[in-house]
């Protein structure tokens, strides 16, 4: 997949969502964790996540993989869950806030 982020992120901003985005996804994938038909809803999830992450001032590029794929996890295992994000996903008993 190629991504095109349009926004205010530097050039270290950028090469640092660009490699934890492709540490992340590799996971995933390696993984076996979602089927082909999931693909692209996981990648768009996981990309606006980073990206949020990055301007709230993450730059330890294993850290924001990690979390990225914590929160690929954490939706797979709460399907009925719904995930807005920067809002804590509200389960039954629990809240989980990635």
């Amino acid at each position: 997949m190629h991504i095109v982020v349009r926004n205010e992120l530097d050039d270290d901003q950028s090469r640092v969502f660009l490699a934890a985005y492709d540490m992340a996804w590799q996971r995933i994938v390696e993984a076996g964790l979602l089927s082909r038909g999931q693909y692209a809803h996981a990648q768009n999830i996981l990309c606006s996540h980073l990206l949020r992450l990055i301007r709230r001032g993450e730059r330890k590029q294993t850290r924001l993989a990690s979390r990225g794929v914590f929160l690929i996890c954490g939706l797979l295992a709460c399907p009925d869950c719904a995930y807005v994000p920067g809002r804590p996903v509200k389960t039954s008993g629990a809240q989980i806030l990635f």
